[in-house]
């Protein structure tokens, strides 16, 4: 890791974190004695095949799930229900009751995280990511490409230190997705927010990802900085050669 990463600060660390899930022959291994740091400012990629660990890493992150040993550190939030504002995650599928509007799930989580934001910046954001022309629609008439934009807006409203992104690319037409991918990390590089995607696309890489993380059973195997690749092809190549 060069100088200027050790300078920064970290966000989260891992520390020899383990996570076992059952019992006996149902015992199944997650996560074996996993350490890294995400720093802020520096956009991470978290790549790997089904059962790799991504999800259990990401829930962990989230505080969704407790390790089984070793420990999770977040430096720059006081405690854990800090943490839980510092944070957002985007999720790739999400299911909202059938009788709410798309404004009435904003201003639900606006006033979750009780968020103070004027009604000029809100109308900024919900046009920003294009939700703008379904917002009073109802949750449930929504398309893949719409619900997707949605997810993005809610896990951005209360501008977290970190936010998790999955599959941000999901449902979404080239156009929007190529516009989405370049306004988010501005957005992101705007507010200080430091984003964790976890995503296979290269392109969406090499546009929103300063380092990426390959984990396989549990483990990282690899753990490099975009700026070697050249381009989304070699980064394309390098994913494919060491996902299996």
């Amino acid at each position: 890791m060069n100088k200027q990463i050790k300078q920064q600060k970290v966000l989260v660390e891992f520390r020899n974190v383990k996570k076992v899930f059952g019992s006996g022959k149902n015992k199944i291994t997650a996560l074996k004695n996993l350490s890294f740091k995400i720093f802020q400012g520096q956009n991470v990629s978290l790549i790997g095949a089904n059962g790799a660990g991504k999800t259990t890493t990401v829930e962990m992150i989230m505080g969704i799930n407790e390790p089984t040993s070793g420990r999770i550190f977040y430096p720059l939030s006081k405690n854990k229900k800090q943490m839980k504002k510092d944070f957002g995650i985007q999720f790739q599928d999400s299911t909202y009751p059938s009788f709410l509007y798309v404004k009435d799930i904003v201003n639900f989580i606006i006033k979750s995280y009780n968020i103070k934001i004027a009604e000029q910046e809100l109308e900024k954001m919900v046009k920003m990511f294009k939700v703008e022309s379904f917002y009073n629609h109802k949750a449930s008439s929504l398309s893949g490409g719409q619900s997707q934009r949605l997810n993005i807006l809610l896990s951005l409203l209360h501008k977290p230190k970190l936010v998790i992104l999955d599959e941000l690319s999901t449902g979404l037409d080239i156009v929007v997705r190529n516009e989405f991918k370049k306004m988010i990390k501005q957005y992101a590089k705007e507010q200080g927010i430091t984003i964790v995607l976890i995503s296979h696309d290269a392109n969406e890489i090499m546009t929103l990802a300063d380092r990426i993380i390959i984990l396989k059973k549990g483990e990282i195997y690899k753990d490099v900085l975009v700026k070697q690749f050249k381009n989304a092809n070699e980064i394309e190549d390098f994913i494919e050669s060491n996902i299996v």
